[in-house]
């Protein structure tokens, strides 16, 4: 161990007592760790754990480190106060001696130098076991884990304390910089250790966990539902770490963003080593090793290269599928995150300074301080514009009047250039937004991300982060990703219901955010309405979600006069054909969007008015084909004709019968659009009660009023007499 400093004995005995106190600290937080997992371990025995003839719990362990841990954070932090030691802002465990400390004697310089150099293994080891407890957490609930629980809610809060007493100092700012330009002190030229959050976020996600376990994966950890709940982080730290540290301060939420960028890259890296060294292993047994006998070595090294290879392939996979669980623990954090400053909150950014963990610098416009890009331009702009002033001036010397106001002008212009600073990257809203964009691209771009987190990142995206990302457009990759992969599922595994349902989910929910990609920001998607058409399928309309798929089928045809009439034609045989398949209130919205459809796009009218010929009595071929992989043209829907409307004519329901009859009959000019809000919203159980109402309410005879309404009809035909007519009795009885 590293000496401490001996220039001074007041300095020394300071920091020797300083030196013994984290020393102590540290032992005693190792030996009550120990101590916890045995008395962990004998309570899932169920037996007593009892220390000295004195029962001993682990919450008095818990409180006790508590303390300890606390007490290690003031120290550091009294330290760095005092310039004792100072953190580096590099990615580094090495720390830097701080500039006033370069005018010393080089004997103190040495000195302070071990004595820092001691304190940053110190913290290491500190924040080490702090991570560990933090990490150790799962998202089970059992007795035992739920001490651990404690233990780590304790260590995430006192490693957010860590992070507010451990700044580093901001890289990049220039020499004339002064820390007193807005009146914050000393501390305006710190930011949040970047090493530290980041170390916090893969302990969160289980990132070091998981890449850690890939090195040691085996074929029989395929279906380990325990290594899987060691991956999973609990509801209660992510929903803590985001309501006392993430939520509270902007430079936190900024180098958030940017640390997930990082780990999702250390998983993706570690994920493309482990493929090359499969692929390694497979080309070592294809190679074979030695002589081999005549005969026997081309059976027995195919054979082995099949063994390894189908090894190979268990492992990635069972890797990937470890990387999705991480991927789950992040996105879960960013469906928290739905606050990220825009515009209209720039000036927040600007003033309150309440909402950043270390108050950020002001940067003068003659500084190239960290992060002041943006202002560049408009500074640019306002030089080319005084230039132009000057020539002006200079072309037109008879105009004094001109001359004068433009003179003013250009004085203006400087003015404000002088005044105008740049902003910290932590400061400007665009930073921020294209920061949650990034953090959001590099999650996605991971594995096996489960289906449970992807319908509701899915849903997130659509409705929140494409109205605020500064380029929506590169979402639409994921979008099409998805939905080919749900369609694939859904048509490879069409006899599993929850399969298919889930599979059909996905893809609507992605198909919606690829309607507003091409409806809000111009995306060119030729096969969205191939993809739309081949979600058409009976099961759509049984769904809880189809409220949600019937919402984008209107907006996606109705909202686009444009469209082919060999794409409405299609549509329309398409819906009729689920109409006959699907329960009466799906039948009904089906025959009001197929009547809309008619009467916007009168070209399709021959799907109502087509006869048959003579010859075949009138009937008509259907030529129509169904199921189409390209281009809806080949469906062939406009030589056919709606002759599934004729079937619903002779419907159960009356309801459906009775529209069934109107479709294509109706006036353009006096019988309006139906409106299909009306429609979407039905239910089996909503048209039975409206019929109640219909036929005299469902209150009944309650009250002593007389129950009103029409009168059930028993037959379809009245009866002539008791008897038929080619019955013996059939002239008798007659009824009048």
């Amino acid at each position: 161990m590293t000496a401490v400093p001996t220039s001074s004995s007041s300095a020394t005995s300071s920091s020797a007592e300083t030196a013994k106190e984290i020393k102590t600290l540290l032992s005693q937080l190792n030996k009550s760790k120990k101590k916890r997992k045995k008395l962990l371990h004998k309570q899932q025995h169920n037996s007593n754990a009892r220390d000295g003839g004195r029962e001993v719990d682990v919450r008095d362990i818990n409180r006790e480190d508590a303390i300890r841990l606390d007490k290690l954070r003031k120290i550091f932090g009294e330290l760095i106060v005092r310039d004792e030691f100072t953190l580096s802002s590099s990615s580094g465990n090495s720390a830097t001696i701080s500039g006033n400390n370069s005018n010393n004697k080089g004997e103190t310089n040495e000195a302070k130098s071990q004595w820092n150099n001691w304190l940053v293994k110190q913290h290491l080891l500190y924040t080490t076991h702090l991570l560990d407890d933090i990490s150790s957490t799962t998202a089970t609930s059992s007795s035992s884990s739920s001490n651990e629980g404690i233990n780590a809610c304790t260590s995430l809060r006192t490693y957010c304390g860590v992070l507010a007493s451990s700044p580093v100092p901001i890289t990049g700012l220039s020499d004339n910089y002064s820390d007193d330009k807005n009146g914050s002190g000393s501390g305006s030229n710190k930011m949040v250790s970047e090493r530290l959050l980041n170390k916090l976020l893969s302990s969160i996600f289980k990132s070091r966990t998981c890449l850690d376990s890939l090195s040691s994966l085996t074929p029989s950890d395929v279906n380990n539902n325990n290594e899987d709940s060691e991956l999973t982080t609990s509801e209660a730290q992510l929903t803590q770490l985001h309501s006392e540290l993430i939520s509270q301060y902007y430079d936190v939420q900024y180098f958030t963003y940017k640390g997930i960028v990082s780990i999702v890259l250390e998983l993706i890296d570690g994920l493309e080593r482990l493929r090359k060294l499969a692929k390694e292993n497979v080309d070592e047994v294809g190679g074979g090793k030695g002589e081999e006998k005549v005969g026997e070595g081309k059976e027995g090294r195919a054979s082995d290269v099949g063994d390894s290879d189908g090894n190979n392939a268990v492992l990635i996979a069972n890797a990937e599928r470890k990387v999705g669980l991480v991927a789950e623990n992040i996105c879960r954090l960013l469906l928290l995150m739905d606050y990220v400053p825009t515009k209209d909150t720039q000036s927040e950014l600007e003033e309150d300074m309440s909402r950043y963990l270390f108050v950020p610098p002001v940067l003068p416009s003659a500084s190239n301080g960290f992060g002041g890009e943006d202002y560049k331009e408009e500074d640019s702009e306002a030089d080319s514009s005084s230039e132009d002033e000057e020539s002006t001036d200079d072309d037109d010397e008879t105009s004094t009047t001109n001359k004068r106001k433009k003179s003013r002008t250009s004085n203006s212009n400087k003015n404000k250039r002088i005044k105008k600073s740049k902003l910290i990257a932590w400061q400007q809203s665009y930073k921020h937004r294209n920061a949650l964009q990034e953090a959001w691209l590099s999650v996605l771009r991971l594995p096996n991300i489960p289906v449970r987190i992807q319908k509701l990142v899915l849903q997130h995206l659509s409705n929140y982060i494409l109205k605020v990302c500064p380029s929506p457009l590169r979402f639409a990759e994921y979008f099409t990703r998805v939905f080919q992969g749900g369609v694939e599922s859904s048509s490879g595994e069409s006899s599993s219901g929850n399969v298919s349902t889930t599979s059909s989910l996905t893809s609507i929910l992605s198909l919606h955010g690829l309607f507003i990609l091409m409806l809000d920001h111009q995306l060119e998607y030729p096969q969205y309405y191939n993809s739309l058409y081949k979600l058409l399928h009976p099961r759509i309309l049984y769904t809880k979600y189809r409220t949600r798929f019937l919402r984008l089928l209107c907006k996606s045809l109705l909202s686009n006069s444009m469209l082919p009439a060999y794409v409405v034609a299609a549509f329309c045989k398409k819906l009729c054909r689920l109409g006959l398949n699907g329960p009466p209130s799906g039948a009904l919205f089906v025959l009001a969007l197929v009547s809309n459809l008619l009467r916007k796009h009168g070209e399709c009218g021959c799907l109502i008015h087509r006869k048959g010929k003579n010859e075949d009595d009138g009937l008509i071929t259907d030529v129509f084909i169904e199921n189409v992989d390209d281009d809806l043209i080949h469906t062939r829907a406009l030589e056919s004709s709606l002759w599934e409307l004729t079937a619903l004519e002779k419907h159960y329901h009356p309801a459906v019968s009775t529209l069934a009859k109107s479709v294509g009959m109706e006036d353009d000019k006096t019988t309006p659009m139906y409106d299909m809000e009306d429609f979407i919203v039905h239910t089996y159980k909503s048209l039975f009660e409206q019929e109640k109402k219909r036929l005299g309410g469902s209150g009944g005879n309650g009250g002593g009023k007389k129950r009103g309404g029409s009168k059930v009809s028993l037959t379809f035909v009245k009866p002539e007499g008791l008897f038929k007519d080619d019955d013996v009795f059939g002239d008798v009885f007659k009824s009048s």
